[in-house]
């Protein structure tokens, strides 16, 4: 075939098609609206869409279930409605979330009262990981859910129970050296100053050559086992679990037991390790979710908490909750302005560990943290509290959660279940 002939070969072929083209255009159209109406009116194909919603739905709740910062993603779209956060999409989906407005909506006005610039408050309800209490005193990035905080020594709750694991006992006294506050541990293990301290004394004031030591005699293996267990380096559940760097050397070791080596950690995580030790050393899934309805029918009720597993034993459990009880009595927390107005009121029981270091990443400055719980009877409340505080700052992140147990006093939060 010469060149011409294949020129005017292809030149017909596009002239056909040009022609053709409309009738082609409108059978696929009409094949679409036949297969749709197919499709509305085959009483099959209504079965058939039923299936494919409820298999759709159910991915839809498994994901809701297991991804906690998609839940927390929804959380921060709902509005508050009849004294409860609801959350609605286009497609009759309806979520009820577990955090309450009055006790979120009083503890945020506290932050702006006190001028908090980064500061974060978390409130969990240890039995069934329902959040009660997320507050961030700023909305991007929300302050509860970045795991980028030093954890300070409230990474001793850690250290001490997998000392007690250990069989270590709690009013066993070792050889330490260095006063309380020391950082380190060319100090620690090599000073002439010699003391003779107890696990007791030394988590009520957060002995920085204590754990130092305690954490060179129960082994890297061992006190990473417990991190593990406590949820570090975790990646499950989409939550924002803390993350502790392995040690470089003896003394990175011991720095890390005493809570000042590389080991961050978010607010919700430290307030989720508090619950696990209320909870009597059994870890329960986190949930922001209440109910699920779609089109006005409940498809999921939070009426069973989902347990992560057993962190430690029960006694253990016991040992650390009295010694959190301790540094609230005589220990760090003692003295702080809002501890000391808890103690008008006997009818509770604060516990906790306080932690304080300096962080040069952002938020940059002095984070000071609490972490611990609240009881009145049956009612019972995990917390946690930090703030990143500069040179200048009008309430310290221990008090934020001593402050935020007034607030639910106030509000009758601590006096009865809701």
């Amino acid at each position: 075939m010469g060149k011409n002939s294949r020129y005017g070969f292809f030149a017909v072929l596009i002239i056909l098609l040009i022609v053709l083209s409309p009738f082609i255009i409108d059978s696929s159209a009409n094949i679409d609206v036949k297969l749709n109406s197919n499709f509305k009116d085959s009483g099959k194909d209504k079965v058939e869409v039923e299936t494919e919603n409820e298999t759709s739905y159910r991915f839809f709740l498994s994901k809701l279930q297991g991804d906690f910062l998609y839940q927390f993603k929804l959380f921060k779209k709902a509005e508050e409605e009849d004294g409860r956060y609801v959350y609605r999409d286009l497609n009759g989906t309806e979520i009820v979330f577990t955090v309450k407005p009055e006790l979120q909506n009083s503890i945020k006005r506290e932050f702006k009262r006190y001028k908090l610039k980064y500061g974060a408050f978390v409130a969990i309800e240890p039995s069934t990981g329902k959040v009660l209490a997320a507050v961030s005193s700023i909305d991007y990035p929300d302050l509860t859910v970045k795991n980028g905080f030093v954890a300070a020594s409230t990474f001793k709750i850690v250290t001490a129970a997998a000392a007690l694991e250990k069989g270590i006992s709690p009013s066993k006294k070792i050889v330490t050296r260095g006063h309380d506050d020391s950082c380190s541990p060319e100090v620690w293990f090599n000073s002439r100053y010699i003391i003779y301290r107890n696990m007791f004394h030394s988590f009520a004031y957060s002995s920085n050559p204590y754990f130092g030591v305690l954490g060179r005699l129960i082994g890297e293996d061992t006190l990473f086992k417990y991190a593990h267990a406590f949820g570090f380096n975790r990646e499950d559940y989409n939550f924002p679990w803390g993350i502790i760097r392995k040690p470089l050397d003896d003394y990175d070791l011991a720095l890390i037991a005493a809570g000042l080596g590389e080991v961050r950690v978010s607010p919700f995580h430290e307030a989720l390790i508090s619950a696990t030790i209320e909870n009597g050393g059994i870890m329960v899934m986190p949930s922001l979710i209440e109910e699920v309805k779609y089109k006005g029918k409940i498809i999921y009720k939070n009426d069973k908490p989902v347990i992560i597993g057993r962190v430690i034993k029960e006694k253990t459990a016991k040992i650390i909750k009295e010694m959190m009880i301790n540094t609230v009595k005589f220990g760090t927390a003692s003295g702080k302005k809002f501890f000391r107005r808890l103690r008008r009121y006997s009818f509770l029981t604060v516990g906790g560990k306080t932690g304080t270091l300096s962080q040069l990443n952002y938020p940059e400055g002095r984070c000071e943290w609490f972490t611990g719980f609240v009881e009145n009877g049956d009612r019972k409340i995990a917390i946690s509290s930090v703030a990143v505080n500069e040179a200048r700052y009008y309430i310290t992140g221990y008090d934020l959660s001593a402050l935020a147990v007034l607030t639910m006093i106030r509000e009758k939060y601590l006096f009865a279940q809701r």
